[in-house]
């Protein structure tokens, strides 16, 4: 009822007056805040949990101070934890006035919507909550190339780039993602017969360094430098454990976002050495074919081998020589010095090699790049004499 002249309003969850009775005890249960209401994964929700034991002749009630008020969640799914607790229900004791205020409730790592149920023996009444999954981790992309190429010893020219997003696609800013230099894929030996133990560091010789989200969800690692081995490897990009809202812990959607892999190369140097072959030094009759092909492999300064090297093998021009054999048949070419791209291995094969009529002994050249040049030392026998 409306206050009358010269009665006050109390300070409890109805009125006091003339028409109110001295002695006015609870006869239910009302809803006085929190709901509905949202709050993310791992942080508490902004607006306590309250009710109030309340009369219906809306009069202030009298004598309910301590009545037990037991707030329950669900005990599985999306639901949420009391701070004073630890567990999904608590029970307050109501204050003079019938006011029951719930301890702090933070929502889980589930999320979806729920009802927290306060009761009492006055009856019950319902909380909307809603655990969302905004601003929560939820997956990690790639925003620099997933794969790169650097030579030995050198910086590669991107960072690792990433993209933390929530389960809705939006960034997420503040996590905290772990960049992780990997080994060479497998170990062993690749097809040349060499091991490989390619690999990089950041600055200060670590394999892994962990960076902060920013405003748009994008995390980058430091800058770093491929090792002297060449051959493949894989880095990885993946979210720390305490990642999320609040920081408080690793959540269902953390967890659930699988790491990025980025496939990285380490590339051999510039050519430094040249080795010769088995055929270094051979010998055969004047006008007929050298038995073994003239060859160099090619490395870099850290001995690694060099693929697509172009290798230059030259032969006199005059006097006791040869010519390399570039076409079969009609359309074959005789040459005195061709270019030859190195394989895989980093090994260039000459084309056969045919001595000219004229006897005696002299060098084929091979060069690469600024590497120093290897001689070939070749003899051109008496016609009809075995080499």
């Amino acid at each position: 009822p409306p206050t009358a002249a010269g009665e006050t309003q109390g300070t409890g969850t109805g009125s006091t007056g003339s028409n109110c009775p001295s002695s006015n005890s609870p006869n239910t249960i009302t809803l006085v805040a929190g709901t509905p209401q949202s709050a993310t994964l791992h942080t508490a929700f902004a607006t306590g949990l309250q009710v109030a034991l309340t009369n219906s002749n809306g009069c202030a009630v009298t004598g309910a101070a301590g009545t037990p008020v037991t707030f329950t969640a669900p005990a599985s799914g999306a639901s949420g934890v009391f701070s004073a607790s630890g567990s999904d229900t608590a029970t307050v004791g109501a204050d003079a006035s019938g006011t029951v205020a719930a301890p702090t409730f933070t929502a889980n790592d589930i999320a979806g919507s729920y009802t927290v149920t306060a009761s009492s023996s006055y009856g019950s009444v319902s909380f909307s909550l809603t655990n969302a999954v905004a601003g929560v981790p939820a997956r990690i992309v790639a925003v620099s190339p997933s794969s790169q190429s650097a030579s030995v010893a050198s910086s590669y020219r991107q960072p690792l780039q990433v993209q933390v997003l929530d389960a809705d696609g939006n960034p997420v800013a503040g996590s905290t993602v772990t960049f992780t230099l990997g080994g060479a894929g497998g170990g062993g030996s690749d097809v040349c017969g060499s091991s490989s133990s390619a690999g990089a560091s950041f600055l200060g010789g670590a394999t892994q360094a962990s960076e902060t989200t920013g405003a748009a969800g994008v995390a980058s690692s430091p800058p770093f430098t491929a090792n002297s081995a060449t051959g493949p490897f894989t880095a990885t990009a993946a979210l720390s454990s305490s990642s999320g809202a609040g920081e408080s812990g690793s959540g269902s959607a953390t967890a659930s976002a699988t790491p990025v892999s980025f496939a990285l190369r380490n590339l051999a140097g510039k050519p430094a050495k040249l080795t010769p072959g088995a055929g270094a030094t051979q010998s055969t009759p004047a006008g007929a074919r050298f038995t073994i092909r003239l060859a160099v492999t090619v490395t870099d300064a850290d001995g690694n081998r060099v693929p697509d090297a172009l290798v230059s093998f030259k032969a006199p021009t005059r006097g006791p020589s040869g010519r390399f054999v570039t076409r079969a048949r009609a359309d074959r070419r005789m040459l005195s010095e061709v270019k030859v791209k190195a394989n895989a291995c980093g090994i260039a094969l000459a084309p056969p090699f045919s001595a000219n009529d004229r006897q005696g002994g002299y060098v084929v050249e091979a060069r690469a790049g600024h590497a120093r040049a290897v001689a070939f030392a070749l003899v051109n026998e008496e016609p009809g004499r075995q080499p």
